[in-house]
């Protein structure tokens, strides 16, 4: 059996980063941001939502997760920590949204997304596989 060497899981978590940071800035802040405070802040107390600094805020990470998943795809350091931390304040977010999202819709996007962001943190944490274990595995001792 292939095991996923860590180059390829570290591209494979850039990759979920960058689409799910994408999907939440085109679907949730750019068209907040666009509204502008008072349309965002009037929203949020009537139907229920983030109010407008919240706004400001995510999409201020939206774009911290870009840069995090560019290093990560360069498997640099600072991106893998950087998605890492980024992942973990996602997590956060997407389990708030799962529980209180006023739509079904935003409530399965936060548990997809919850999912998916703890994939991303275990792929970015796991090892490169022991070259001796691959060797057992085949059953050719070198």
């Amino acid at each position: 059996m292939n095991q996923l060497s860590r180059s390829t899981g570290l591209k494979i978590a850039a990759v979920i980063v960058l689409v799910l940071t994408l999907i939440d800035m085109v679907v949730y802040e750019l068209p907040d941001l666009a509204s502008g405070m008072v349309a965002v802040d009037q929203a949020a107390d009537a139907v229920g939502g983030p109010p407008f600094f919240m706004v400001i805020l995510g999409f201020a990470f939206d774009i911290l997760a870009i840069v995090a998943a560019y290093g990560t795809w360069q498997a640099q350091r600072w991106g893998v920590i950087l998605v890492i931390v980024v992942s973990a304040f996602n997590c956060i977010s997407a389990a708030a949204a799962a529980i209180f999202a006023p739509w079904v819709a935003t409530r399965i996007f936060g548990v997809v997304s919850l999912i998916l962001f703890l994939g991303v943190i275990y792929l970015c944490l796991r090892r490169e596989p022991d070259s001796l274990s691959r060797s057992f595995e085949t059953g050719v001792a070198k």
